[in-house]
């Protein structure tokens, strides 16, 4: 049986933290953060305090997947109400870069008698982890402060730490704009229920059909201890509330399975999983893995027909876990096809490399002389009039010449570590008006000092945006350079 975290009155926690904040940071800072108008409520992070509210308010049987942003786009809760009759549904899944794991906690807040939490955590290390981004909790909890009273207490010292950083840019933004994306990462995007809708996700926008720097993996050596047992121990409360719990695979892109990943790998995955968890694992995790035309702009993250191919199955698994042999009616989509892009860019760039033609387009392989002393690059739109689609990752690294290079929208991924060794390398230019054209992974400036431009129009939307708000410190508009 795993062991019960101590959890600190509500009252006495807001207390505590607020009066540690009050002794460890400036006045200004405090003011700044408490004091000024919400500053992040357009955010997709915004969207977690509505979710909460949902949690709160909702009455009678629910129907609730905790996990990051793969359960926020994974979902047509609509149908779970109608296919589950005297359930509501709740979409309880924001950001990865938070942590499963504070999700967790505010959910455990909220259970009551009668409820059904699915656990649903992204096939990532750091979902399945206790990892807590405590800046971007900050972040959501941005004008509902009273969030902080359902923290933990081991989350306490962390929360504080990272509030003058939360601070100081709160104040920005209070002087310069609170950050409004103008894409589906606006907090608009979530419904009723919590689950990401809205146009501009009809199909898989990822240049490859996956994003190399995000491998899925099913490895037994991923998911940490601390995890597990904070996911039994939340099934362990959860069932003294007269609830249920069962856990879920989150869909995962199937081109994106690390490189040798069998079926039997996965098989076994599953089994190590559900010998550790004191709760059922419901569905077939192959069911999950689905093809790359049903996501979007991420390996975890389903588009609007892949949500419904989604949410058929996961129906059907919850369904059989409750002892319901009804039949499920969830239309079936056909998947969806990405159009073709006839655009052109610039191409003065062309001579400074080596290439090689694949069945995706124009793949660059090495530098030319002209390319190897060049200090500013712009990667070409099209070579020989075939469309440039993707590069060695080691092309550039090292690269003790270059000073500036241009990403332009037909280059979807940019591999991490490109840059390492780039000793003189300033300037990292993407010219996309959207940051979902770019597949990043977490080290995109590993071995750089370089800043990142993007255009002055769409400075916010790439600031805020769930793949590039990581590098938001370091992200500039071109104007500024």
């Amino acid at each position: 049986m795993q062991r019960r975290r101590k959890r600190t009155n509500p009252v006495v926690l807001t207390v505590i933290t607020a009066a540690a904040i009050a002794f460890a940071v400036p006045l200004t800072l405090v003011i700044s953060g408490f004091a000024l108008p919400c500053q992040y409520e357009k955010t997709f992070l915004g969207g977690l305090k509505h979710k909460l509210d949902a949690l709160e308010n909702t009455q009678g049987k629910r129907i609730v997947t905790v996990g990051g942003s793969g359960t926020a786009f994974a979902l047509k809760s609509e149908y779970i109400e109608s296919c589950l009759e005297g359930y509501s549904a709740i979409n309880f899944g924001m950001y990865a870069d938070m942590g499963t794991s504070v999700m967790l906690d505010l959910a455990k807040s909220r259970i009551r008698e009668g409820d059904v939490f699915i656990i649903s955590p992204e096939q990532d290390e750091q979902t399945l982890s206790t990892y807590y981004n405590a800046e971007a909790f900050w972040q959501a909890a941005d004008g509902r402060f009273g969030m902080l009273s359902l923290l933990p207490s081991e989350k306490v010292a962390g929360t504080i730490a990272a509030f003058p950083a939360f601070a100081g840019k709160k104040l920005y933004y209070f002087f310069n704009g609170a950050p409004d994306p103008q894409d589906i990462y606006n907090s608009s995007s979530f419904n009723a229920y919590g689950d990401v809708t809205g146009k501009g996700r009809e199909y898989n926008i990822m240049t490859a059909g996956y994003n190399p720097n995000q491998p899925v993996l099913f490895d037994r050596e991923i998911i940490s201890d601390d995890f597990i047992g904070q996911m039994n121990e939340f099934a362990e409360f959860a069932r003294s509330k007269g609830a249920e719990v069962y856990y879920h695979f989150c869909p995962s892109n199937k081109s994106a399975l690390e490189e040798g990943c069998t079926e039997e790998d996965v098989d076994d995955y599953f089994d190590y999983l559900q010998s550790r968890l004191d709760f059922q694992i419901i569905g077939n995790p192959h069911e999950s893995i689905l093809d790359e035309g049903w996501f979007y702009d991420t390996n975890f993250h389903l588009n609007d027909s892949g949500a419904l191919y989604y949410t058929k199955t996961f129906i059907e698994d919850i369904k059989l876990a409750l002892g319901d042999t009804s039949v499920v009616d969830v239309p079936v989509p056909s998947m969806p096809e990405r159009p073709q892009n006839a655009s052109d860019g610039d191409n003065s760039c062309a001579d400074f490399f080596e290439y090689e033609k694949t069945d995706d387009g124009i793949r660059l392989t090495g530098l030319t002389a002209k390319g190897v002393n060049a200090s500013e690059i712009v990667i070409p739109f099209r070579i020989d009039g075939i469309k440039v689609t993707d590069y060695a990752p080691d092309l550039f690294a090292g690269n003790a010449s270059l000073t500036s290079i241009t990403f332009q929208a037909n280059m979807g991924v940019i591999y991490d570590g490109s840059f390492d060794g780039c000793t003189r390398l300033e300037r990292i230019v993407l010219t996309s008006s959207s940051p979902n054209t770019y597949s990043v992974g977490d080290n995109l400036l590993e071995g750089t000092d370089a800043r990142i431009y993007v255009p002055h129009a769409f400075l916010e939307t790439y600031r805020t945006n769930y793949s590039w708000q990581k590098y938001s410190m370091f992200i500039f508009a071109a104007q500024d350079a």
